[in-house]
């Protein structure tokens, strides 16, 4: 009987250590699948970020192109403006000729 208890205490080591071997390798092996699929979600976000920097640059060229348009067209409306004024100022001053012509013309 002495063989036979130590032989259930022998078989229950094996079989308690057998099962908390395989409880640590289940832990080891969800721990190193959390970790990969924390790489994986880590790779995703920084191809992500990449694309969001590429759509960041493009969309400041386009900004950059377009404030260049709106000064240049800004220019151009300063130019017409001061064309126009220039205009305004030739044709009042041949207006007064006119207006001095014609009361000289009434007078004679």
């Amino acid at each position: 009987m002495f063989n036979l208890t130590q032989l259930l205490i022998t078989l229950s080591a094996a079989l308690c250590s057998g099962l908390i071997g395989v409880f640590f390798n289940y832990r080891q092996g969800k721990k190193k699948e959390l970790i990969r699929l924390a790489e994986k979600q880590h790779d995703g976000l920084l191809i992500e970020l990449k694309d969001l920097q590429i759509k960041l640059y493009k969309l400041e060229k386009d900004l950059d192109e377009w404030k260049q348009k709106y000064y240049d067209a800004l220019q151009e409306l300063i130019h017409v403006k001061s064309d126009l004024e220039e205009s305004l100022l030739k044709l009042e001053h041949i207006g007064v000729h006119i207006n001095a012509e014609d009361i000289l013309q009434i007078d004679k």
